[in-house]
């Protein structure tokens, strides 16, 4: 159920306004703090609607997460994402949105991703880094599905996302951390318990993300 023009064009102008505004306070931030955390959280919706205080209070981390983000808008606006930040550990979730506001392919998607953590690596190179799978989306059918949300993803095409992510992750010194499969409903949708939406997480979908991350640290 992909996106028409006008629907895509309508939904990158909105994320372009909210993604802004988020930016700009960064901006701000990175003025005014002194920043001694020593993990860093970055990505798309998935990251800026993570509680970390809640989920990950034994974690001195920052979440610097921009909703809609896509490959390219974290490699633009990197500097301010990463603010003074000089981070021992890096976790990322990214490239499920360059499938929709992109209109990548999921070769072209997770060459989009391979960019940014060759990026990130590059720029801080004693960082461990984490790569936060793709999560899954409710079917087509679900009265969850909201196409403006999902834009016509598929759970195929996030999955191919994740396996190659996965395979050049073990090669590079890189780790990845699996959520789809922990987010699953028996007929290999996203549990309903877990969203409310059809895509986002909700709270007993996060302390399910939250569980993942901790028992790969």
């Amino acid at each position: 159920m992909k996106l028409t023009h006008q629907e895509l064009k309508g939904l990158q102008q909105m994320i372009e306004k909210t993604s802004s505004k988020v930016l700009n306070t960064y901006s701000k931030d990175n003025v005014v703090n002194l920043f001694n955390q020593d993990v860093i959280f970055i990505g798309d919706s998935m990251i800026e609607f993570f509680n970390l205080k809640r989920y990950l209070p034994t974690l001195n981390a920052l979440n610097r997460g921009v909703a809609g983000a896509t490959t390219k808008l974290i490699l633009d606006n990197l500097d301010v994402i990463l603010g003074k930040i000089n981070p021992k550990s890096i976790f990322i979730s990214i490239g499920s949105n360059d499938l929709v506001l992109l209109e990548a392919s999921v070769a072209e998607a997770y060459e989009n991703i391979i960019k940014v953590l060759d990026v990130l690596k590059s720029k801080f190179p004693s960082a461990k880094l984490y790569y936060l799978s793709t999560t899954p989306v409710v079917s087509t059918q679900h009265p969850l599905y909201k196409k403006i949300y999902i834009g016509g993803r598929t759970n195929g095409e996030l999955k191919s996302i994740n396996f190659k992510v996965m395979n050049y992750a073990k090669s590079n010194d890189m780790t990845y951390l699996h959520q789809f499969d922990d987010l699953l409903d028996s007929e290999g949708y996203l549990n309903t318990n877990y969203t409310y939406d059809g895509i986002h997480l909700n709270p007993k979908g996060y302390e399910v993300y939250a569980r993942n991350i901790l028992s790969n640290l």
